[in-house]
């Protein structure tokens, strides 16, 4: 009896020290391949779904981000918006709106997303609990539990093809889902720098959160 008790500590023990060296191994993969987003352009299909499974959104468009955290969003359908950071500010276009949000870009991947492939990886690294959920035929998808319990989302899945991007899904604290997929993913080509800057619209309704 005393040796099964023995084996059986001995047996915690070592998921003890297993579990943080998966961590560790699943951050450092995450960050490494982070690291190697430079730049990325795509076209991207969204859905949005309740918590129940219930389809309330779906759209497509085209995305581009590079460093140091800049992003340009184009939701071509249903209804077109377009989204744009220069690295400080960020303008949100409602365009059958006429209608333009600008605001100070956070810092915080769990509240914006594009910051996940244009920001600082060990930003990332630092800001989420990193995990790899789940690998099959060449994909590996990581798991992102936010440290800080008040971000926006409350879960964030991101899914690589080797080196590239395939997916993101968020879920926030009402269990409301998010899915992007990425297609026609190109990594590390130059981008007009001036994707990356917006002029609003003559016209246009201006809520300002600068």
């Amino acid at each position: 009896m005393k040796n099964v008790i023995r084996n059986g500590l001995l047996g915690a023990g070592l998921l003890t020290l297993l579990v943080p060296a998966a961590l560790a191994d699943a951050t450092e993969d995450l960050v490494k391949k982070l690291s190697g987003v430079r730049s990325m352009s795509s076209s991207f299909n969204q859905i949005v779904l309740d918590r129940g499974g219930s389809r309330l959104q779906e759209a497509s468009g085209t995305m581009l981000v590079a460093r140091p955290r800049q992003f340009h969003w184009h939701a071509e359908s249903p209804y077109e918006q377009v989204v744009v950071s220069n690295g400080d500010v960020v303008w949100i276009h409602d365009v059958d709106l006429e209608q333009v949000i600008e605001r100070a870009l956070g810092d915080e991947v769990g509240n914006t997303p594009a910051l996940l492939f244009s920001g600082n990886p060990d930003e990332v690294a630092a800001e989420f609990e990193i995990t790899e959920a789940d690998r099959h035929r060449g994909e590996v998808t990581y798991r992102l539990i936010p440290r800080d319990k008040e971000l926006l989302f409350s879960l964030l899945e991101v899914t690589f093809a080797g080196e590239t991007p395939r997916s993101m899904r968020l879920e926030d604290a009402l269990g409301q889902q998010t899915t992007i997929d990425f297609r026609n993913v190109r990594l590390n080509q130059d981008i007009d720098p001036a994707r990356f800057r917006f002029e609003i619209p003559d016209g246009a309704d201006v809520i300002s959160e600068l």
